[in-house]
């Protein structure tokens, strides 16, 4: 039996086509972020590469997915929120995950063997905190789990997406502000990776929070 179903003319695709299109948008990316990495001029099989890319494709992922919602309130179009969303999250989530382990490769005085002294900074204690929330979502709306909670528990957990990805955000403000503030003063060679990708993470945050704003001023002049 054919799992699409039909609603307002909507098809949901089938779960292969949502991995095949879900994989070749971060196959891009990949390939995308990999060239940037290669004209700034790191070695494009170093660890050090690896990490940025990783981190740069998994960013944008979780900005796809999250984002999609707001397209789909403002844009009507139901393929952003309910045809690739969870399966563009579950692979932004296994490529942060590699990401993660690349920082204990090339920082093990930090992510390594000196993970217990830095606990309490907040480079490890917002990114971990991000780290478990996307790890709950990607729990919590796996089929093995998902049919254990209420609609509205898997709603309130995969809201909390937003909060991670902004946590990601102040995360990377507190490790390179100085360098952006310097990039920003001058403007001189490539800005730097987390600021661009700060950017595009504050878009898809303030598309999120003009979502209530315009529900409120619209049912304001409906009244």
């Amino acid at each position: 039996m054919s799992t699409n179903f039909q609603t307002n003319e909507f098809i949901a695709p089938s779960e292969h086509k949502k991995w095949l299109v879900a994989g070749v948008i971060a196959l891009v990316l990949i390939m995308f972020c990999s060239g940037y990495v290669a004209v700034i001029g790191v070695a494009l099989f170093s660890v050090q590469a690896m990490s940025f890319v990783s981190a740069a494709v998994a960013s944008f992922l979780f900005a796809l997915a999250l984002v999609s919602s707001s397209v789909s309130y403002y844009t009507g179009w139901p393929n952003m929120r309910w045809g690739y969303q969870k399966q563009i999250g579950v692979l932004a989530f296994w490529i942060a995950s590699f990401y993660c382990a690349t920082l204990v490769l090339l920082y093990p005085d930090l992510y390594g063997y000196g993970l217990a002294d830095n606990l309490l900074t907040l480079d490890v204690i917002l990114g971990s905190v991000a780290m478990i929330i996307f790890t709950s979502m990607v729990g919590i709306n796996s089929r093995l789990v998902a049919p254990y909670f209420s609609w509205d528990t898997i709603k309130f957990v995969l809201g909390l997406g937003f909060v991670g990805y902004a946590l990601l955000v102040i995360r990377a403000i507190v490790l390179e502000w100085s360098l952006w503030e310097s990039w920003l003063r001058t403007f001189e060679g490539y800005p730097p990776g987390r600021l661009v990708l700060s950017a595009v993470a504050l878009v898809v945050l303030l598309l999120r929070i003009s979502i209530p704003i315009h529900i409120a001023l619209t049912s304001g002049r409906k009244k």
